[in-house]
């Protein structure tokens, strides 16, 4: 538990530390935004989408929602998708019209929402991974290190998006996400049919931001370190 909880302690870090990082700083993206985006992209390939796998099987007698389908976890993978994806184009599409004096008010708001679903994501985040380490250890090493990626590159986005907000505020509350979420799940434990649609509501916003963060136009990658994390996270898992 102490390593566990010293691992959530260091990951959750990224969010205080991601403004000091001089190369997130910098659009368009390096070589090193490529390489952990590369492992971000491998993590959903060899871990997410086996473990949504699992988490189906183990639960398929199970009604999980008001109507059943076969696959409950699939549609609540696709609704985190689709949630993520409906904030991310409204941020846009609102920014792009310009911010007047009386905007200000309204972008606060969308800060807050966009801040709180990912403090949301951190959460369900931080309880996984307090049960993740009780798996395997070292394919549990794995997961905190592609996580950590991860959390890096949610920070250039959300700096991106926010900037003096996020940095102000907003890196505090993600980092306090994490650790809230292993702490819930350091003391109690959630019911296994609501504790598996949170995950692959999770799981949707994993695979979102992995492609929509990490596969960016030509001009801001760099595919030689894309494949480099991609090769590399891959070999260490099969290992």
């Amino acid at each position: 538990m102490i390593l566990s909880f010293l691992l959530v302690v260091f990951i959750s870090c990224v969010h205080i530390f991601a403004n000091k990082i001089s190369f997130l700083r910098t659009l368009p993206r390096n070589k090193w935004l490529s390489l952990a985006g590369g492992i971000s992209v491998a993590f959903v390939f060899l871990h997410i989408l086996p473990e949504l796998h699992h988490f189906q099987d183990s639960i398929d007698d199970t009604a999980l929602l008001p109507v059943s389908f076969e696959n409950d976890l699939y549609l609540m993978a696709m609704a985190g998708i689709l949630l993520f994806y409906g904030i991310e184009r409204g941020i846009i599409r609102f920014r792009s019209q310009g911010t007047t004096q009386r905007d200000q008010a309204i972008d606060t708001i969308i800060y807050r929402s966009h801040i709180a679903v990912f403090a949301l994501f951190n959460l369900i985040i931080g309880y996984y991974l307090h049960h993740e380490m009780k798996v395997d250890g070292l394919s549990s090493l794995l997961t905190f290190m592609a996580l950590g990626f991860h959390f890096l590159i949610n920070d250039y986005s959300l700096l991106r998006h926010h900037k003096k907000l996020y940095h102000r505020t907003g890196r505090w509350i993600m980092t306090a996400a994490v650790i809230t979420g292993w702490g819930i799940g350091a003391t109690y434990i959630i019911p296994e049919t609501i504790s598996s649609l949170l995950f692959a509501l999770v799981a949707g916003a994993i695979i979102l931001n992995s492609f929509k963060e990490e596969l960016p136009e030509e001009k801001e990658s760099n595919f030689g370190f894309f494949l480099i994390g991609a090769t590399l996270y891959s070999v260490l898992w099969i290992v």
